[in-house]
């Protein structure tokens, strides 16, 4: 029995959590540049209030071959009207902080370090690391890279 409903739930999961669920709406380049979709799309679909999920990679600056790539639901959305133009920013909620190993294969936990994301359709992702003991912001940076807007199939 235990078996059946550990079966059932990955199932589920499987289906509940797939990319086959998730239409890719917009793409950026680290510039900010449209790689696919149109800034108008991505707009519409958050002021339906969809569900949007970004995609990324961060990387080695000095060795393109070694990366990771981060998926997480956005929480948060801000659409920017300025004399420069338009663009959208997306929050994510905070997670406890990690580090690649890629020698040993594995990501490792950081303790008591909460990282948070706001991805930009301009390219200019803000990151910040924070000790969740002491609230002392251990980072602060601004990181370019693209960014793969997806929205939820219904």
């Amino acid at each position: 029995m235990k078996l059946f409903f550990s079966l059932s739930f990955l199932l589920i999961s499987l289906i509940g959590f797939s990319q086959e669920n998730w239409t890719l709406i917009y793409e950026n380049d680290a510039e900010g540049n449209t790689v696919s979709g149109t800034l108008d799309e991505l707009i519409s679909v958050i002021r339906k209030g969809e569900t949007v999920r970004i995609y990324f990679q961060m990387g080695r600056q000095n060795e393109s071959n070694v990366y990771v790539e981060h998926t997480a639901q956005v929480q948060y959305f801000t659409i920017m009207n300025s004399p420069k133009g338009q663009w959208v920013t997306a929050q994510i909620d905070p997670i406890i902080g990690q580090i690649p190993d890629f020698e040993k294969e594995q990501v490792l936990l950081k303790e008591n370090l909460e990282w948070s994301l706001i991805a930009a359709t301009n390219g200019k992702n803000d990151t910040m690391t924070r000790n969740v003991i002491t609230g002392e912001i251990l980072g602060h940076q601004i990181h370019k890279w693209g960014t793969k807007w997806y929205v939820e199939k219904k």
